[in-house]
């Protein structure tokens, strides 16, 4: 049987498109809760602009506090974990929907999906909106699994969504970006890219960017789902997720070469280009720990790459401050938090490393790759893996 990421791929090869239709399943009952705390990991970056950085502190040496294995090894987990409410929420491979308990990792409730999932959910309020790689939305209730609508988009889901109001945005493989309804499912607006999406779109004044393998920074009205203008060219291919700090969007571009990007004046403000060229393949989305004031952006740009490196760049300049090496490469996205960058390896190992020096403070090995960022709340990182564990470390 496939697992969720070949079928994904093999899905891809064979340009399979599913036509858009939403099914309401149920009547929505009460108002929603209200939303998710500052301190939650709602979104696969942790935040609507897409930053990748957690508010708290994390033990100097986090230690793990509980670990939830799948009953099949085929249903591994390539997705962010997101956590709201006091709860852990993923789907793996195989269409498992799983809500742990963030304090011991009992599962509250699991619902099973029609295929399987390598993206994250996103949590708004009582909702929790997933897709999975046979393009199929789902909408459950965040409290006890419950089912609240169920839609298609057009081709497979590989990112997460994120909210605007009362929308949730969802990016398909087939180079679309979707608006729905929270509530209902129903398609608000649609904006066609002219390549694939592999990634989240992040908000900034009311206008949603978003980066696509057609090598351009979309700038999209979030009212109209219009473009606001031709957006800025990346020269390359990007499956990151924009990071957004003030009007200041950074995006990595898969060859490797880091871009700053002016939102409101249009402009490139620095580029970084790895030594030797653009040869440094990231796939993944930077975290950036920065300020932006009277149009100065200060702080540290992490970004990793498949080449074994994490590096980090001055946020005002894009100038190399320190390059680590992994044991092995990542695919997964950085975390910042208490002033370590937190990533997992292909090789299973946990790393923080200090984001001013690039030193390596603490490792934690576990089995099987880690394909996605770690989620961080209430003072705990939680992480899963492809051999279908979710570890939770903490005090």
């Amino acid at each position: 049987m496939l697992n969720a990421r070949d079928a994904f791929f093999t899905l891809h090869r064979n340009g399979l498109l599913i036509a858009f239709g939403i099914v309401a399943s149920c009547v929505l009952g009460a108002t929603a809760e209200r939303g998710a705390k500052a301190d939650d990991w709602a979104v696969v970056r942790g935040n609507s602009q897409g930053t990748g950085v957690a508010t708290g502190k994390l033990p100097k040496e986090p230690k793990v506090l509980w670990e939830f294995k799948t009953e099949d090894d085929q249903a591994g987990f390539e997705g962010t974990p997101v956590i709201a409410g006091g709860k852990v929420f993923l789907g793996d491979f195989q269409g498992n929907v799983y809500a742990l308990d963030l304090a011991t990792g009992q599962v509250v409730w699991k619902v099973k999906a029609k295929e399987g999932f390598v993206a994250a959910g996103a949590i708004q309020g009582d909702y929790l909106v997933m897709g999975d790689f046979s393009a199929n939305i789902y909408c459950y209730r965040v409290h006890d699994g419950s089912e609240v609508w169920t839609g298609e988009l057009d081709q497979a889901i590989v990112s997460g969504g994120n909210f605007v109001g009362d929308e949730v945005l969802l990016s398909s493989d087939s180079g679309s970006l979707y608006a729905l309804d929270l509530k209902s499912g129903k398609q608000r607006w649609t904006y066609a890219t002219g390549d694939q999406l592999r990634s989240t779109a992040s908000l900034w004044n009311q206008i949603a960017l978003l980066g696509g393998c057609d090598s351009k920074l979309h700038k999209i009205d979030i009212a109209k789902g219009e473009p606001v203008s031709e957006g800025e060219p990346l020269m390359a291919p990007t499956l990151s997720t924009p990071n957004i700090i003030g009007d200041v969007a950074i995006v990595p571009t898969q060859p490797g070469v880091v871009f700053a990007i002016d939102a409101k004046a249009g402009k490139i403000l620095w580029s970084y280009e790895p030594d030797g060229g653009a040869n440094a393949d990231m796939r993944a989305s930077s975290a950036t720990l920065a300020t932006w004031k009277d149009g100065t952006l200060e702080g540290v740009v992490v970004v990793p790459s498949r080449n074994k490196r994490l590096i980090g760049l001055d946020a005002a300049t894009g100038k190399l401050k320190w390059e680590t090496v992994l044991r092995k490469r990542s695919d997964a996205s950085p975390v910042i938090c208490d002033g370590r960058a937190w990533i997992g390896g292909s090789d299973g190992m946990v790393y923080a490393i200090d984001i001013e020096s690039g030193k390596e403070s603490w490792t934690y090995q576990l089995s099987g790759q880690i394909l996605a960022s770690p989620a961080i709340a209430d003072g705990k990182l939680v992480i899963a893996t492809e051999k279908g564990a979710i570890v939770c470390f903490g005090e």
